[in-house]
């Protein structure tokens, strides 16, 4: 063999190896996937040679997935899903203690909401009860959609927005704009606090309610009028409690239907005959709400007082001066010792949320609340204590010459208390059963912590701190033997983000638009590609 003939044999194995190799590598990365491949290897070839290397195939997939991404924006917005709570304090979420309240609700409750957009925070949060429980709709009426309902509930512009809850014939109008927001004294600061679901949530449990609860406020001897107390009643009647006031000269008994009568700061005594008609009335079982301020210590209130000698109770006169500074308001770099906040009771259903949370009350004039042994047969009376002083406080009676503490004995004093007087009946045959009835009092040595001012001048509306309405509220609901309302009251010091036009333009460009755009420069740059092949 010659040189020639060599130099092509040895051209010709070269070309032969290197197709050899060719194959092997070809084989490496399709067929060898195809041979040997996993099912999702396998799976993801097939969609590149069936669609991928189609353009028209490529668009058809484009097209499709756009088409998807648009249904699923459509439907969530149909489907008007939940909103998500990023505040710390969850202060547009449901709690957990309003849903355990409507989980048995039976009953079907309507809430109208008037003046309110579609995006309002407040339409987003009745909309929460309304996914949680079914027996729940809501409906934005305006003048045009539901003329009807504005006409019957007297909703207008010159009120502002307002919130109907309604189930048969019995509702209550919340107003948004001035129920639903207070302010609170916490640690030396003032905060804002929510109350949109409490008053929202013991509406709905109230209006849904089958006995509906009757608090009669007496007047005629120098009391607080309704008037005096609109704060007070604004938020009883948001509790849906019937409100009516009653002078005691009027009447020689108190009325059957009185489930909770309330004596605020009476200035005179009352007459033997008011007397008689008390004693009768807490004898058949009624319960009472006792605040008193003795302003005088000359004026005698001894009619007054035999009716709370039945639970052997009684306001001591003079002004309890806080020693311990904890207990003392203090605002504006200025300490106020006669305004007491008392410390709160953790044994009594009634104080415990007080003392488990950081709000208290504020008792401008506060005086002591004495018990004493009621020594009468087959009675027996039972001293709950909700509020006291600390065990540095003072008891002045005499400050005409001003707060002088030198020489008083510091002590701990109660200021408010719940009274239990149970009466038992023997069994007037042998082998009978003995009969009891039980009357509750809450008596509280104030009266201007539930007034729209104080007498004092110093605190603006002593009925807004939440303290002071969590305490009367929740009286309010232990002697109308409620305990199914709530307290959901949510600091609202927290910052929200409120969009521009041009913030809200970026925020849907950067959702809906960067993702289209993404897609369509993938389109080009695999097209530019497959030309350079």
């Amino acid at each position: 063999m010659n040189k020639k003939d060599k130099k092509l044999e040895k051209e010709k194995e070269k070309k032969l190896k290197t197709s050899k190799k060719e194959k092997k590598v070809k084989l490496s990365k399709e067929e060898k996937i195809e041979l040997k491949g996993t099912f999702s290897e396998r799976f993801a070839l097939g969609m590149r040679k069936r669609l991928l290397t189609n353009g028209i195939h490529t668009y058809i997939l484009v097209l499709f997935l756009v088409l998807i991404f648009v249904a699923i924006n459509i439907w969530a917005q149909s489907k008007d899903l939940a909103q998500i709570d990023v505040t710390e304090n969850k202060l547009y979420s449901l709690t957990d203690t309003s849903k355990k309240q409507l989980s048995n609700l039976n009953k079907d409750v309507n809430i109208y909401i008037y003046g309110l957009e579609e995006g309002s925070a407040y339409v987003t949060f009745v909309k929460q009860y309304a996914a949680f429980n079914s027996h729940i709709k809501y409906e934005i009426v305006t003048a045009e959609t539901n003329y009807e309902v504005i006409s019957k509930y007297s909703l207008s512009s010159s009120n502002g927005s307002a919130i109907v809850v309604v189930c048969g014939d019995k509702d209550v109008t919340l107003y948004p704009n001035y129920e639903f927001a207070t302010s609170d004294y916490v640690n030396g600061v003032y905060e804002e606090v929510d109350l949109t679901e409490e008053s929202i949530t013991n509406a709905i449990i109230n209006v849904s309610s089958d006995d509906p609860v009757k608090i009669y406020l007496a007047s005629g001897h120098g009391e607080y009028s309704s008037k005096e107390l609109t704060g007070l009643t604004s938020l009883l009647e948001a509790q849906v409690y019937e409100f009516e006031e009653l002078n005691l000269l009027s009447t020689n008994e108190i009325p059957a239907d009185c489930d909770i009568l309330a004596i605020v700061d009476p200035t005179i005594d009352i007459t033997e005959n008011e007397a008689g008609a008390l004693k009768q009335y807490i004898n058949r079982g009624g319960n009472m709400f006792f605040a008193m301020r003795k302003a005088d210590n000359s004026v005698n209130f001894a009619n007054l007082q035999s009716v709370l000698d039945l639970y052997g109770a009684k306001i001591e006169y003079g002004v309890l001066y806080e020693g311990n500074s904890s207990n003392a308001l203090s605002t504006n770099g200025s300490s106020y010792p006669f305004v007491i906040l008392p410390n709160a009771s953790t044994a009594s259903e009634i104080s415990k949320d007080l003392s488990e949370s950081n709000y208290t009350t504020v008792f401008p004039w506060a005086q002591q609340v004495v018990i004493n042994e009621v020594k009468e047969e087959n009675v027996e009376v039972k001293n709950e204590e909700l509020l006291s002083t600390s065990n540095k406080c003072y008891s002045l009676t005499d400050i005409s010459k001003g707060f002088i503490t030198e020489g008083k004995e510091q002590s701990k004093y109660t200021v408010a208390s719940k009274l239990t007087r149970t009466v038992t009946t023997p069994a007037k045959e042998e082998g009978g059963e003995a009969t009891s009835v039980s009357s509750n009092m809450i008596i509280i040595g104030n009266a201007s912590f539930v007034a729209d001012y104080d007498q004092l001048g110093i605190l603006q509306s002593p009925i807004s701190f939440v303290g002071n309405a969590n305490f009367a509220l929740n009286c309010f609901a232990d002697l109308a033997e409620q305990d199914n309302l709530i307290t959901a009251r949510k600091s609202s010091n927290v910052t929200t983000f409120t969009s521009t036009t041009m913030e809200d333009l970026v925020v849907k460009t950067i959702i809906f638009g960067v993702p289209v755009l993404l897609i369509f420069v993938g389109i080009i740059i695999w097209n530019i590609r497959r030309r350079k092949r």
